[in-house]
């Protein structure tokens, strides 16, 4: 076979003035890299609450390529891990993968109650007791660690009636959110015992702090936030929301 033949392209370009160097071939581009696909919505509840691996890790006490793992499917989201989760950010475990119907809302855990004059070791409802309750997702809430608590009896029924329920921020995310005028989850310890309740911080002309009762019998008064020798007193959260029984 002649070469005219076996290469007529060549030939061809050649009597048309050709040198034979070699023919450039469009390169087709490369394919448009694809948004990675997450299995679960770790990282879009990071992202709302402005969170990241290594503060989630922290808060659970792991290591944070464990929860790196997690959020990529390279580890199993067994249940186990989905309740934790879900308690952490405030959420139903099964919205660790599936998002809640409406948007804009947020579910928060109530893991307990409070009530005035009532001292026990634990205050925290048993896991099957627990419930959800939903609030708007605003702005002003994202980034802070949000939990419920449930009033019990009649200590605060100037503004709260038995039943209510308190959304609140832990204060752990804001140290120094110490505001006179604003309600707050107190914890008074006695020994082994403590008082869980909601209070007003109030400031008086001294420029000391009191917690002040939101109630209207005689049986519960103002104390201090510092506390004496008999007793400690620590703010756990910062009440956000309430949603009220009429």
């Amino acid at each position: 076979m002649s070469s005219q033949g076996a290469y007529p392209v060549v030939t061809a370009l050649a009597h048309n003035g050709y040198s034979g160097g070699m023919i450039e071939r469009k390169r087709r581009p490369p394919p448009a890299k694809q948004p990675r696909e997450y299995p679960n919505r770790i990282r879009e509840l990071n992202k709302e609450r402005g969170w990241t691996y290594d503060s989630v890790a922290e808060k659970l006490g792991v290591h944070p390529k464990t929860i790196g793992a997690l959020a990529t499917g390279d580890a199993e989201l067994t249940l186990t891990w989905m309740q934790r989760l879900g308690r952490l950010y405030g959420v139903k475990p099964i919205e660790i993968i599936e998002r809640q119907v409406m948007a804009g809302l947020r579910s928060v855990e109530v893991g307990g109650k409070v009530q005035a004059g009532v001292w026990a070791d634990n205050h925290a409802f048993d896991p099957q007791d627990r419930r959800t309750v939903t609030v708007p997702n605003s702005a002003e809430l994202r980034g802070l660690e949000l939990y419920a608590r449930e009033i019990e009896g009649e200590s605060m029924n100037k503004l709260y009636a038995h039943g209510s329920v308190v959304i609140l921020s832990r204060l752990s995310q804001r140290p120094g959110e110490i505001i006179a005028g604003k309600r707050y989850h107190v914890a008074r310890t006695r020994g082994d015992l403590r008082e869980e309740t909601i209070k007003t911080l109030v400031r008086d002309r001294a420029g000391e702090y009191w917690l002040q009762p939101e109630s209207d019998s005689p049986e519960f008064t103002a104390f201090k936030l510092a506390g004496d020798e008999n007793e400690t007193v620590e703010l756990l959260g910062r009440v956000r929301y309430a949603l009220t029984v009429e």
